[in-house]
């Protein structure tokens, strides 16, 4: 079986720092513990503006304002027990609003504030590192 799906990431920096959380997904291997930009999938009926204000803040408990969406699309295949999933990834760079506390997202091992300079050291999943010099183009 195969499927595909769009999901909206964030990026947001904040005292020359990067908001990445630790992805927890033992299911897929490939994945599983590596640095990824907050984000998720839009609900019926949301915007993607308020699909990625939402999933932000679920995931990390940080509050943001969205900017503008990178004009690129990352497309990565991912592997599962079920089959090959096609992910559509749309990334947002957005500012920093203020931080609360948040419930624990279950695809979420850890949440930090990365400095720049450090992301290309990262474990990440494919793209992070060039989204992120996009941004700061951008911005």
């Amino acid at each position: 079986m195969n499927k595909q799906i769009t999901v909206f990431s964030a990026v947001v920096i904040k005292d020359n720092k990067i908001l990445l959380v630790l992805r927890k997904e033992d299911e897929l291997p490939n994945a599983h513990l590596k640095w990824e930009y907050p984000g998720g999938k839009v609900d019926f009926g949301e915007t993607p503006q308020e699909a990625i204000v939402r999933e932000v803040f679920e995931e990390t408990g940080v509050r943001i304002k969205v900017k503008k969406l990178l004009p690129v699309v990352q497309t990565n295949y991912w592997k599962y027990s079920w089959g090959t999933q096609q992910t559509l990834c749309l990334i947002f760079v957005c500012d920093f609003v203020k931080q609360e506390t948040a419930a624990k997202d279950h695809h979420v091992e850890k949440i930090d504030w990365i400095e720049i300079k450090r992301v290309r050291d990262l474990d990440s999943l494919p793209g992070t590192d060039e989204i992120l010099k996009l941004a700061l183009e951008t911005i």
